[in-house]
């Protein structure tokens, strides 16, 4: 009995295994902005060239959607989603990119495109009118 309970525990994970290593879709928000981040020396970073803040708190997504400590990023430029506080104007959620992830273009730069755009969150895309 415990032979073929253990034949069975193996077959799960050889059929289950090619599922684990595919990476998921990920869901941003329509208040997602692409942008150039420079990690500098957290808690400044360089968005689009311009100095900006990480906010205390901030949430980084690295490209396997776990957080990511901003100490770990110094020295590193990435193309990212991320989202502003709208109290503070401070970097509040970022996500770095994959490359597939990257290709999905057009995605708003500023918010004046946001608020010009159409975003359709079930495919993640936008358009522009």
């Amino acid at each position: 009995m415990n032979r073929r309970r253990a034949l069975f525990t193996v077959l799960m994970i050889t059929v289950a295994a090619p599922t684990w290593s595919q990476e998921l879709a990920r869901e941003f928000p329509p208040t997602a902005l692409r942008g150039v981040v420079a990690f500098n020396g957290p808690p400044a970073v360089m968005l689009n060239g311009a100095p900006a803040l990480l906010a205390p708190g901030a949430r980084l997504h690295g490209t396997d959607n776990l957080l990511v400590l901003p100490t770990t990023l110094t020295g590193s430029s990435h193309t990212v989603h991320y989202t502003i506080e709208d109290t503070t104007g401070m970097i509040k959620d970022l996500w770095i990119l994959r490359a597939a992830e990257r290709q999905n273009k057009p995605w708003p730069k500023t918010v004046q495109e946001r608020q010009a755009w159409n975003f359709n969150p079930a495919t993640q895309t936008w358009s522009k009118p």
